[in-house]
């Protein structure tokens, strides 16, 4: 039987890089990096004095050597982009790999569940534009 809290999964076009998982995570294991861009999608105001920017994720990190699988990353995420995942972690025989970036994070989206136990969008699949409550 598979762990239900093996990992956790990312689904990289829902993080709006807000950092709220780098704030509250109380060992400090995720990295963010992201720039912000104009947004062609806001609407456009014709008193607007700059353009509405939005911000674009570079790079999201997770230390697991670190993480003690508290699942708060999880709990304060209000665009729903991150998820427990069934998927065994595989360590690695040194710190280097337990550091898993975008694309080992979203990997592991086919086995991760929200907490209500619905399945977690695919890696291809758009933003869900959910806000949890």
């Amino acid at each position: 039987m598979t762990n239900p809290h093996a990992s956790i999964a990312l689904h990289p076009s829902s993080c709006t890089s807000c950092m709220l998982c780098v704030r509250e995570c109380p060992d400090w294991c995720i990295d963010i990096e992201a720039h912000t861009e104009p947004d062609p999608d806001a609407p456009q105001y014709s008193n607007a004095r700059r353009p509405a920017l939005k911000n674009v994720l570079d790079s999201f990190t997770i230390d697991f050597s670190h993480c003690m699988w508290c699942g708060i990353c999880i709990e304060v995420c209000p665009f729903d982009a991150l998820y427990w995942s069934s998927d065994d972690i595989v360590a690695g025989t040194n710190r280097q790999q337990m550091i898993y970036g975008i694309d080992e994070l979203a990997a592991s989206l086919p086995s991760a569940r929200r907490a209500d136990g619905t399945a977690a969008p695919l890696i291809h699949e758009p933003p869900s534009g959910r806000r949890k409550k």
